[in-house]
């Protein structure tokens, strides 16, 4: 039985989907157990009552985690690519929010934050773009 080669752009949404799982368990990870470590990295000059809404904001990243590892696990799947897409979508408002009304950001912290919405952008584009053609293809 001869085996059916891999869409590449189905490759290039597990590869993104493994990265994102590796990204929030990292960042999410640490905005939950060492928040104030987090915060003097993104924000030296912020003051550490950030730390619990820093941990809210991890809790919430480590819920992407098993949706993401879904999705890497099943990138064929457009409402796995979907699902993914609308939480990266989701964030995009989130940090600019944040530096506009936050303080205290060193150049780590402003340059994640400008980045961070323009990635959201593309890979979520990316996600439900890919959902919307393997479900056109079927």
């Amino acid at each position: 039985m001869e085996e059916k080669a891999m869409d590449p752009r189905v490759l290039v949404a597990r590869l993104v989907c493994w990265s994102l799982v590796g990204f929030d368990l990292l960042l999410g990870g640490l905005s939950l157990v060492a928040p104030r470590l987090v915060l003097k990295l993104f924000a030296p000059g912020a003051e550490p009552e950030g730390a619990p809404l820093l941990r809210r904001a991890g809790s919430i990243w480590m819920f992407f985690v098993p949706v993401q590892v879904w999705a890497a696990l099943k990138a064929d799947n457009p409402t796995a690519l979907r699902t993914v897409s609308i939480l990266r979508l989701q964030e995009v408002g989130a940090d600019p929010m944040w530096l506009a009304t936050g303080e205290g950001f060193g150049w780590f912290g402003r340059a994640g934050l400008v980045f961070a919405p323009v990635f959201n952008l593309v890979v979520g584009s990316y996600l439900w773009w890919l959902a919307r053609r393997l479900e056109e293809t079927g």
